[in-house]
């Protein structure tokens, strides 16, 4: 508002053009208002990680109705990789079990798990793992070439596959 018509303004209302200029001027914030912004910006930051945890990124489950599904879930991710790293790991000697998450055998986990070597997890359900996905190709020499059923388990030794083991029936034979 220019000057003149702050002047009419207040001309009109029946006030000084000092009075009028004075209320129009921003008054110094409190420390009141200052906790409130700041309490009102932490509940908003709260709620978006909350909504965040719960829709996005499913980290935050409240209503799950079983415990024990978490420790097993966990327990599962651990030793979880990608089927392209499959020849790739730290370790000299190990196994490199291929499942379906949504279709797990319980016999064929707990012969995997009993295995004294180090065993890495592949989850064939993983859409980044669906190339490795074919009729069982057996021993190759690269990975890309390596195509695995559910359930298969190899074992590598010095990068290289030394064995592998495809279907629920064999896997228990010759595991045990």
């Amino acid at each position: 508002m220019g000057r003149e018509l702050r002047r009419k303004e207040a001309k009109r209302s029946g006030k000084n053009v000092k009075e009028a200029i004075e209320l129009n001027k921003e008054k110094p914030m409190t420390a009141k208002g200052l906790i409130t912004i700041l309490i009102v910006l932490i509940v908003l930051f709260a709620l978006t990680y909350l909504l965040a945890g719960i829709f996005a990124t499913k980290d935050i489950k409240w209503f799950s109705k079983n415990t024990n599904e978490e420790e097993e879930t966990t327990n599962n991710i651990r030793n979880r990789i990608l089927a392209s790293e499959s020849l790739k790991q730290l370790e000299e000697n190990y196994y490199v079990y291929y499942y379906d998450s949504t279709n797990e055998d319980t016999e064929v986990t707990s012969v995997v798990d009993a295995l004294d070597d180090t065993v890495y997890r592949v989850d064939l359900h993983d859409d980044f793992n669906a190339n490795f996905i074919g009729e069982p190709s057996g021993v190759v020499e690269s990975i890309d070439d390596l195509k695995v059923s559910d359930p298969t388990v190899i074992k590598v030794s010095s990068e290289k596959i030394v064995s592998f083991t495809s279907g629920k029936e064999e896997i228990k034979e010759s595991l045990k």
